[in-house]
């Protein structure tokens, strides 16, 4: 039997989307299945199911961009001094940790890197009660790269996704309204960490910024040129009237680019009719080859969780979003 149309996939019974567990004395239903993968049929997750857990330090940013929705949030915002407490979020991760249900911790804010220290504080945290192999990833708006040595693990940290919007400076700078990291910055940064791969472009497609495939592809040139790896495009959530009208959908953009000379897609998945991702990569000028994937997350609300995000007000929610549940206050 032939691998099944995508379209097929989607249609299939939703009867193992999701499993219902209890934690913390809450009961919440959980993503049950993995992404569809090129077509193929949706497969049951192994148990125990394991999920993503968000972690935000702090609930400050000292950038003002207009596509934000973290001020939006019940646990969001880029102006209060949040910060979180070590000593409950400890709970949770051995809480997590211990039931094995810990798929890997994305450290994300507000800015991670506003206390470098407690940044370092939680990386370590993670890693003593899951141990080194644990997957972290640490999201950042590039504005606190220059304090990586204050990280003491850094070299077991997975991934830093930079949000970069634009290649130009001065235009990706208008962005965040603040002193972010230059390319040259990022490139001193980059060619001085001995793992490369370390660190991802994070690129949301907007109409006034990176909306085209031509500006796509020189965004990955951009990439190649400042040695970052691997780049992210992604179509942004419409959290208001800016994002409403800015938005540009990343499959417009492959769809552009498809069959073009130096662009070539790898892989694609669907998760029924939530999200849309599909990845490839791209010979850059230079002669190196730069990753890229594309994410659009559609605007359909789903009855389970697919993540945990604890946040800078030390509550545990199912989610980024206001119709999380909580789970522990």
């Amino acid at each position: 039997m032939g691998r099944k149309a995508v379209s097929d996939v989607i249609m299939e019974s939703d009867v193992i989307r999701s499993t219902d567990v209890n934690l913390f004395g809450t009961s919440i239903s959980i993503k049950n299945y993995l992404c569809a993968k090129n077509g193929c049929p949706y497969e049951e997750k192994k148990k125990p199911v394991k999920l993503q857990l968000s972690v935000c330090p702090t609930s400050y940013c000292g950038a003002v961009c207009p596509f934000c929705s973290a001020g939006m949030l019940p646990h969001g915002g880029t102006a209060e001094k949040k910060f979180i407490d070590t000593a409950k979020l400890e709970k949770v991760i051995r809480e997590l940790h211990d039931r094995d249900m810990i798929r890997g911790v994305s450290l994300t804010g507000g800015e991670p890197f506003t206390d470098a220290e407690l940044l370092n504080e939680i990386i370590e945290m993670v890693f003593d009660i899951c141990g080194i192999e644990t997957e972290i990833s640490i999201n950042t708006n590039g504005s606190g790269l220059g304090k990586l040595d204050r990280i003491k693990r850094l070299a077991f940290v997975d991934t830093i996704h930079i949000s970069r919007h634009h290649y130009d400076d001065a235009r990706n700078e208008a962005y965040f309204k603040t002193r972010v990291a230059t390319s040259g910055e990022i490139k001193g940064i980059v060619d001085i960490v001995k793992d490369r791969k370390l660190f991802v472009y994070n690129c949301l497609l907007l109409k006034d910024g990176i909306g085209t495939y031509e500006e796509m592809v020189k965004f990955l040139e951009f990439a190649a040129e400042t040695g970052v790896p691997k780049v992210g495009f992604v179509t942004p959530m419409a959290v208001n009237d800016y994002t409403r009208e800015n938005r540009v959908s990343y499959t417009t953009l492959f769809e552009q680019g498809h069959g073009s000379e130096g662009l070539l897609y790898t892989v694609g998945y669907e998760d029924f009719e939530f999200c849309h991702c599909r990845d490839g990569v791209y010979a850059a000028s230079n002669g190196s080859l730069v990753e890229f994937y594309g994410r659009e997350t559609l605007p359909v609300r789903c009855g389970y969780a697919r993540g945990l995000v604890y946040g800078a007000d030390n509550v545990l929610r199912t989610g980024f979003g206001k119709d999380a549940v909580v789970v522990l206050s």
